[in-house]
């Protein structure tokens, strides 16, 4: 199975439209977002994803031609409550943490602020996968048996020395990810 995973899109409107448009391209059966979402009205964007989970059992349940979607919140989404009256129909909002089994594989997710949160889930043991975002700088590392994903950013420049934008894909058959860097 792939998953999608984004991060601290910050309102970045037509970076958002082109992340959906590798995602659908890569057949991805669910989309994490690891928080720093920003504006409910850029999160709107995400209703563009198609679904590509029947074989999968992963759907929708409110728009089952809609890719699920599910995320955290970062540090940086003031009005959580207006996230969820306007896209909780279709993105399943979690507030600081979320754990998903998706094909068999246990992930954590979380933005990443929180740093003790991050450490703890990857000194467990207890995961397949942890993905966080937050420092806007995107990478795949090993930690004993945990793969440690941060997707990266849409803001194409933090500061002179975080640049450049990305995303991932996360396969649960390999416990891999690849990060697709945006134009």
């Amino acid at each position: 199975m792939k998953i999608g995973v984004i991060s601290d899109t910050h309102d970045q409107r037509l970076r958002i439209l082109e992340a959906i448009d590798i995602f659908n391209k890569e057949k991805v059966e669910l989309v994490i977002h690891c928080g720093d979402w920003v504006s409910p009205f850029s999160a709107a964007r995400f209703s563009a994803l198609k679904c590509n989970s029947a074989k999968s059992g992963m759907h929708n349940r409110v728009k089952p031609d809609l890719c699920p979607i599910k995320g955290v919140f970062g540090n940086n989404d003031g009005d959580k409550d207006m996230h969820k009256q306007r896209n909780g129909n279709f993105i399943e909002y979690h507030d600081k943490e979320m754990e998903i089994v998706a094909d068999g594989r246990k992930i954590f997710v979380t933005h990443g602020h929180i740093s003790q949160l991050v450490e703890n889930a990857l000194k467990s043991g207890n995961y397949d996968a942890v993905f966080s975002g937050h420092t806007h700088v995107a990478h795949v590392k090993n930690e004993g048996k945990t793969l440690w994903l941060n997707p990266g950013t849409l803001v194409d420049e933090t500061n002179e020395k975080t640049k450049g934008m990305s995303i991932a894909v996360y396969d649960t058959a390999t416990n891999t990810a690849k990060l697709i860097k945006l134009k």
